[in-house]
């Protein structure tokens, strides 16, 4: 029985070793997709938002900050981006999937490094909104 016990703590030594060194080297890393991970760095990034954009925002009544909350229910539609133009690259943003619905708009991002600038946003649904 003494014999058990000293394997025991050995044993126990040794895992508690490995989950320590499996937690140094993966951490609190999460399982995204790579379209995820685009999305947030491109919410998390600072906004530049064209007259034309900041005017579509108005006539869909959000702003800046509602327009980021909401993009977390956005993908990126790689077969229309184009991810190496340059100087930015270009992505199309677009509803997930049942989220269509719940949202009349897409719009192209430009990943300017630190910057994601908003040129200009397709409102799918008729509006009678006037920005030129």
């Amino acid at each position: 029985m003494d014999n058990f016990w000293k394997r025991f703590k050995f044993y126990g030594f040794g895992f508690g070793m490995g989950i320590m060194i499996i937690y140094a080297m993966f951490g609190t890393r999460s399982c995204i997709s790579p379209n995820e991970h685009k999305m947030q760095e491109l919410v998390f990034q600072h906004f530049e938002l064209s007259k034309k954009a900041k005017c579509k925002l108005t006539c869909l009544k959000i702003n800046e900050y509602i327009l980021k909350i909401q993009l977390r229910h956005f993908e990126v539609n790689y077969d229309l981006s184009s991810v190496h133009k340059q100087p930015c690259g270009e992505y199309f943003i677009q509803p997930k999937k049942g989220f269509e619905t719940q949202y009349n708009f897409k719009l192209v991002a430009l990943d300017c490094d630190t910057i994601t600038k908003i040129n200009d946003i397709n409102i799918v649904t008729t509006n009678t909104c006037n920005c030129n």
